[in-house]
């Protein structure tokens, strides 16, 4: 018996030091992982305060008072705070097209965009990504390829053909042309998501006498909500921000689009006054900046689902 018991105690003095060692590794590999999030989260502290730092730049420039815009040093509190500059950009027209306007032109330009985009991207996806049918690799291959040639290689027949069909200087002329600059990368986007549908979902349908359209109306639709509101997105960010196009296709100060009203400002206003150019760039952000922050996890969510196959 005392030999029994001179084995337990060692077996157990032996056991004991690698129990203890296991919650020890654990405790360090926690505190290595808290270190990194705390030293992740600084360094992304510090990217969103210099990327903050223009746009905060901005809106208390469009605040000053216009001696105290050149006024060095400067200063980060406008005192006394003016509106007089957004007054200016979005009612005055004895300069450059009024802004109020071209913020409604922008408004509607990028509406129709997106509804234009929408419909067209998801009746285009949903035969590529669920019908088989001869060609259909080929024409998706094509698709992806559009992707790869810039939009200043479309500029000139795209031009042409907008002539031709007397669009210029309209709303027609601007919202046909901007929807088929992200169609592509709509049914890209669109058809990866379609093709991550379980197909039992159309198989049931199928057996309670459903059509592909009724499927594609009833069961497809409403599972791509994710998908629809990040292309939503994305296709009014581009309709809204873009200015060569508007550019060229737009004659008539009335009919100006946002961007290319502030280039006007810019050009008015730059030797005299900063003020009423940062008012204008702080309005322009504003509808972009609603949007991200209502559908931001649209964003991701849609992006992260439309690549699980395909």
């Amino acid at each position: 018996m005392p030999s029994t018991d001179r084995v337990s105690a060692s077996v157990g003095t032996a056991v004991r030091p690698s129990v203890r060692a296991v919650p020890l590794e654990r405790v360090a590999l926690a505190s290595w992982a808290r270190g990194r999030l705390w030293i992740l989260t600084a360094v992304m502290a510090v990217a969103a305060a210099v990327w903050l730092l223009p746009v905060a730049w901005v809106v208390v420039t469009s605040l000053k008072t216009t001696p105290n815009i050149i006024r060095v040093p400067p200063e980060w509190i406008p005192w006394p705070i003016t509106g007089e500059h957004y007054r200016e950009v979005l009612f005055s027209t004895s300069r450059t097209a009024r802004i109020g306007r071209a913020f409604l032109n922008s408004t509607i330009i990028s509406v129709g965009s997106v509804a234009l985009v929408l419909v067209t991207s998801a009746m285009a996806a949903y035969p590529l990504a669920r019908m088989r049918f001869p060609g259909r690799n080929v024409i998706f291959a094509a698709l992806v390829g559009s992707l790869m040639v810039p939009n200043v290689v479309t500029l000139v027949p795209q031009y042409l053909l907008v002539q031709q069909l007397g669009w210029l200087s309209t709303f027609q002329g601007l919202i046909v042309p901007e929807a088929g600059m992200t169609l592509a990368f709509g049914v890209f986007l669109l058809r990866q998501f379609f093709v991550s549908i379980p197909s039992e979902l159309e198989d049931a349908a199928r057996i309670d006498g459903a059509n592909a359209w009724q499927i594609f109306t009833r069961i497809i639709l409403p599972l791509s909500h994710p998908a629809m509101a990040a292309l939503a997105i994305f296709a009014f960010r581009s309709a809204w921000n873009d200015f060569l196009w508007p550019l060229i296709a737009v004659n008539k100060t009335d009919m100006f689009p946002l961007p290319v009203a502030l280039a006007l400002l810019r050009g008015a206003y730059a030797s005299e006054s900063y003020g009423p150019i940062m008012a204008g760039a702080a309005l322009s952000a504003v509808p972009l900046f609603i949007v991200f922050l209502i559908a931001n996890r649209r964003i991701v969510e849609g992006m992260q689902l439309s690549g699980l196959k395909g």
